[in-house]
């Protein structure tokens, strides 16, 4: 099965250990799901960048992602986006079958949300990736357990 860079950012960001397991691909659980405790993570794409040469596209692709962190405490918020930045900037090598060629920091801003009262920390990283071989990928055991990256 071919990687999916959204199940690797997820494990990334989970390694952070900034917020438990508790992030979330598009959009966070609804209330009053367990998993809304705070802090809690939101990541999406925000667009690709395709590379190309004049002939054709190239292997390595170039994606945005935003990734919101959300907690009642504005400095706990600010504190978790910057220990992010600090693990994941620069950070490239092969990982669960994608060779990551970087991680980058781009642009960071905040907004609070009056219901739920929650700070919203908004971080953006680009991140340029290549698929690896298939046979090199690593595979799911029968828990759904990823090994953990080394940070």
């Amino acid at each position: 099965m071919t990687p999916i860079i959204e199940d690797v950012l997820r494990q990334l960001l989970i390694a952070t250990d900034v917020a438990s397991s508790r992030v979330f691909l598009l959009r966070a659980p609804q209330k009053p799901a367990e998993q809304m405790k705070t802090p809690y993570i939101v990541f999406f794409q925000v667009g690709p960048s395709p590379l190309h040469s004049q002939t054709a596209p190239l292997e390595v692709l170039d994606r945005e992602y935003q990734v919101s962190i959300f907690d009642p405490s504005q400095s706990r918020a600010l504190g978790i986006a910057d220990e992010l930045r600090h693990q994941l900037d620069g950070l490239r090598g092969d990982y669960l079958g994608l060779r990551i060629g970087g991680i980058f920091y781009r642009a960071q801003t905040s907004s609070y949300e009056s219901v739920p009262e929650v700070t919203q920390v908004i971080v953006m990283f680009r991140i340029l990736f290549t698929v690896l071989d298939l046979s090199s990928a690593v595979t799911l055991n029968p828990r759904n357990q990823l090994r953990s990256p080394s940070l």
